[in-house]
């Protein structure tokens, strides 16, 4: 069972950012598989890790896109992504320091963030690179 999945409405018809975005769906759903299936530390601590590394490639890429096409509100999705790479870094910084566990609420709150940032944040960008990329 999956935690989220994904369907056309998540698709903002640039299939690069598209299949990123499918990598973060699998990511969050291995995370639930993990913690479901009572992993050790050591095999959640290595999702995390990926998901903290991908974050800032997806991010980066997104970021590429909107600044070859000029889009006018990047700053402030920039600071989307900021914000977001400093909750995951935080999430990975205090779960190996044993300060936090991977629990349903974490897992469902990156879920909820991932789902809706595409859906409203980055359906933003898309007129401006549609058709360019």
């Amino acid at each position: 069972m999956s935690l989220i999945e994904w369907n056309d409405a998540f698709s903002v018809g640039i299939q690069k950012i598209d299949e990123q975005h499918k990598k973060f769906f699998s990511i969050t759903n291995l995370l639930f598989d993990s913690m479901r299936g009572a992993q050790d530390r050591e095999v959640i601590g290595s999702v995390l890790k990926e998901l903290q590394q991908y974050v800032v490639y997806h991010f980066k890429a997104e970021e590429s896109l909107m600044k070859m096409y000029n889009y006018p509100n990047m700053n402030a999705h920039k600071q989307e992504h900021d914000g977001a790479i400093h909750i995951v870094n935080k999430l990975v910084l205090d779960y190996e320091r044993g300060i936090h566990t991977v629990d349903i609420e974490l897992l469902k709150f990156l879920s909820d963030w991932i789902q809706s940032h595409i859906l409203q944040v980055d359906r933003k960008y898309i007129p401006y690179v549609r058709g360019k990329v």
